[in-house]
């Protein structure tokens, strides 16, 4: 186990114990690159015409309009109530749905929603949300949907690995300790003590200790953990729960984000880099059982970008809450575009192409790369006054709609989600 600290704007690391994963160089290294990052090169990415734009906003509305037209007969029905055949057509008319965006190129250059169908994605998050239903139906649809990214990217690196996509028990485990513990450690109304009190026992049970657990919560975390060892043992797999330590050694070392103390770029990159690097290296051992040191780079950059993309989204939210990340801190027109730039080089820099990758690992680099400037491109539509007018339009120069569109779109969506009323309920979706 290790934990992380910046000095002089270098990256340092204290090492409890001599470990299999090189944290030390692995966070280092993501430092090093995300730093030398300035302006992107958006090379592969071509620029689109206004006129292209408006074409393709029209062609989304008549698409989701006949989309919103279609599922009117299940409007306000009780999802228990829909009968299978009834649910089945409306997986069908949402997979039609979202096949004809992709195949007509409105929001992406190349289709891919049709491949990750093809491999498994609709089944995959059916068998989440079926076990949600029988073991955690008290989580919040919020809190579903939290655990359900993780899957996905779970399923993303069973792809770019080659390995079959599926419902394994880690793949459970580990995504649904995101709500259980995340959340815990982000609320406002947890004390300092009692955050550190799970923390620390929550290390020991991950060592493989044996707890008994104070409450309901705290014995559900535990459940997850030991639900992990069913597919992955200590003796065999030991840098499975080396990960999983990793992440929690992250998780506690970005509570000094919350502190009144005033923090610098150089001290919060770092642990940002930390938290986000170990999320998706525990996926990535949870998936593979073990890594070699260039699948161990890759899937630290993806999940340090990833919480840099996260940051960002949540830029408004964790400033008003106190939490200090790289895109709220200092004022807001101190270099903004700088920031946001650096972190679209350091996307572009983790997924480029390399001589040995195959066909699948190019596809996968291509989705990731592209889904992430177009996540980018949402949050400049939502807040357009975060950049200076030259960047807004050199972002929305690249976008197959323009940027405010996207605020129109997810609006309709989340629209259409609540006048069916099966919000609540998202496995009624997926059947």
């Amino acid at each position: 186990m290790g934990s992380i600290c910046a000095k002089e704007g270098h990256t340092t690391m204290i090492m409890v114990k001599e470990n299999s994963i090189p944290i030390e160089w692995l966070v280092s290294h993501a430092s090093e690159t995300y730093e030398k990052c300035g302006e992107p090169d958006f090379k592969g990415f071509r620029k689109v015409h206004i006129f292209e734009k408006l074409k393709n906003e029209r062609e989304i509305k008549k698409i989701s309009e006949r989309l919103v037209h279609e599922l009117e007969p299940f409007c306000g029905k009780d999802p228990e109530s829909l009968t299978a055949s009834e649910t089945k057509e409306l997986k069908k008319a949402i997979t039609s749905y979202i096949l004809e965006l992709d195949n007509r190129k409105l929001f992406f250059d190349k289709p891919f929603l049709g491949f990750f169908l093809e491999k498994g994605y609709m089944e995959s998050a059916e068998d989440f949300l079926d076990e949600v239903k029988l073991e955690d139906s008290d989580l919040k649809p919020l809190e579903i949907f939290q655990a359900m990214r993780n899957v996905w990217i779970m399923n993303s690196l069973q792809l770019f690995w080659g390995i079959p996509l599926r419902m394994t028990p880690s793949v459970y485990a580990y995504s649904m300790l995101y709500p259980y513990t995340d959340n815990f450690l982000d609320s406002t109304e947890v004390s300092r003590e009692d955050k550190a009190m799970f923390n620390g026992r929550l290390t020991r049970v991950i060592r493989g200790e044996l707890l008994e657990s104070f409450d309901p919560h705290e014995s559900r975390v535990f459940e997850l953990i030991e639900k992990i060892g069913t597919e992955f043992s200590r003796d065999l797999f030991p840098s499975v729960y080396e990960s999983i330590g990793l992440i929690q050694n992250a998780q506690i070392e970005s509570m000094k984000q919350d502190e009144r103390e005033v923090m610098t770029s150089s001290e919060i990159i770092p642990i940002s880099l930390f938290k986000g690097g170990t999320s998706v290296l525990a996926d990535a051992f949870l998936v593979k059982g073990q890594l070699d040191e260039e699948e161990m780079r890759f899937a630290f950059g993806y999940g340090a970008f990833l919480q840099l993309l996260d940051d960002l989204q949540d830029a408004e939210s964790d400033r008003r809450e106190g939490h200090q990340t790289i895109f709220n801190m200092g004022e807001k027109s101190d270099d903004f575009d700088g920031r946001l730039q650096k972190l679209i080089s350091f996307i572009f820099k983790v997924n480029e192409a390399k001589v040995e990758d195959d066909e699948t690992k190019g596809l996968m680099k291509d989705v990731i790369r592209t889904c992430s400037l177009m996540m980018v491109m949402e949050v400049i539509g939502r807040e357009p006054g975060m950049v200076t007018y030259g960047l807004y339009r050199e972002l929305e120069s690249y976008s197959k709609v323009r940027l405010a569109f996207f605020v129109e779109y997810e609006k309709q969506m989340k629209s259409l989600i609540e006048t069916l009323s099966i919000g609540s309920d998202l496995s009624q979706l997926m059947k």
